[in-house]
């Protein structure tokens, strides 16, 4: 599969840029959360519903929830490792875990009807409606980089022009909808064909903060073109047996029915657009090795395209005081494969800008919570 070049498809278009960002868990998280839910998507909330339905306690992977919660594990990662490690290290056969894996999906997919209801849906798109969160995450961006040489350093905002066309591709790890909803271009944030005279559809924003040394000003707006799509790798909700729960990509041919890279088909439905992404954004991942496939392919197209960018947010938690952005480069290069590969490191140094953030610092990009924009947002 290879990105559809939508220029054709306007009257006026000039280039197209291609921005696939890849969504986790801590959006799901940070959306329940805002909305005061009083359950998230937490693998620990997972297991304590598994405990209330009393699920099967001789369930391997039930067993493995139990033992990560002890040792301070959080992450789905985590399970994804531990269930690696049933038949690495504990050698359960492939076909045991896979029938231990589709009792957990049965009940994984009613887990998720009881948290994503219609109603939290309902009220997530209204508060983006109210508050324009969702636009202002398509056009506003930018601003989300605070430093000036850090923002100065990207490629993509020097290529940018009016009658470009935004080409989203969202990566939604997550199983629920909270996401698409957030997203989705409705009525009231956006209109398809605004003016009498011009097919486009946008106002971008290259340099929201007014950065020194940019070719734009803070005032400028580019009159653009507008596309989205969300893809659900690892399956939805809606339907409980395409839920993906497993290990990166494996050599033996017999434990590939617990590689998600395999049941998903990464490399025929993903794999050309990597070389083809003119900037990649993370967003609420772990960045674990369960889904090395993906942080390899974004090394791989930054490598390929010597003009690609990539964003990586990463929240601030309690115990995450010494993090800076030279820690995250690391740590995204090892979920990749590339421990301690000087060439990988240099790469995401030139390449990766590093967004940390917590509840209290203004943001745009997927910002589902805020009741008030940030004050560089134009109106």
């Amino acid at each position: 599969m290879a990105y559809e070049d939508f220029r054709a498809r306007f009257g006026r278009a000039r280039n197209q840029y291609n921005i696939m960002a890849l969504v986790g868990n801590g959006f799901d998280i940070q959306a329940l959360s805002g909305l005061g839910s009083l359950t998230d998507t937490r693998y620990e909330s997972f297991y304590h519903f598994l405990k209330f339905r009393k699920f099967n306690p001789s369930n391997r992977i039930l067993k493995q929830m139990e033992s990560l919660r002890g040792s301070g594990a959080e992450n789905w990662s985590d399970v994804e490792n531990a269930i690696g490690q049933l038949h690495t290290v504990d050698r359960v056969s492939p076909d045991a875990i896979a029938a231990d894996l589709k009792e957990v999906q049965r009940e994984f997919a009613n887990f998720l009807d009881q948290v994503a209801t219609p109603d939290v849906l309902s009220r997530l798109g209204e508060t983006a409606v109210a508050h324009e969160l969702t636009i202002a995450s398509f056009t506003e961006f930018l601003g989300d980089i605070g430093d000036a040489d850090e923002y100065n350093r990207m490629k993509l905002p020097g290529r940018l022009n009016i009658g470009d066309v935004f080409n989203f591709k969202f990566v939604n790890f997550n199983y629920t909808a909270l996401l698409d909803d957030f997203v989705y271009l409705d009525q009231d944030q956006y209109e398809p064909h605004p003016y009498e005279s011009s097919d486009r559809n946008i106002t971008f924003r290259p340099n929201p903060r007014g950065h020194t040394g940019s070719q734009e000003s803070a005032e400028f707006r580019m009159v653009s073109y507008l596309v989205s799509d969300v893809v659900h790798p690892h399956g939805v909700q809606s339907t409980p047996r395409s839920l993906l729960f497993g290990v990166d990509e494996v050599n033996n041919r017999l434990a590939r029915m617990l590689s998600k890279p395999y049941w998903a088909q990464n490399n025929l439905k993903y794999g050309d657009l990597f070389p083809a992404t003119d900037l990649f954004i993370i967003f609420g991942c772990s960045l674990g090795d369960t889904d090395r496939w993906w942080w390899r392919a974004i090394v791989e197209g930054l490598r390929q395209n010597a003009e690609a960018d990539l964003i990586l947010y990463w929240r601030r938690g309690p115990n995450d005081a010494d993090l800076t952005a030279t820690s995250l480069r690391e740590k995204l290069a090892s979920a990749a494969g590339y421990t301690g590969d000087t060439g990988v490191l240099e790469l995401l140094e030139q390449k990766a800008r590093i967004v940390l953030y917590d509840d209290a610092m203004e943001r745009v990009w997927l910002n589902t919570n805020s009741t008030t924009q940030p004050n560089w947002v134009m109106p």
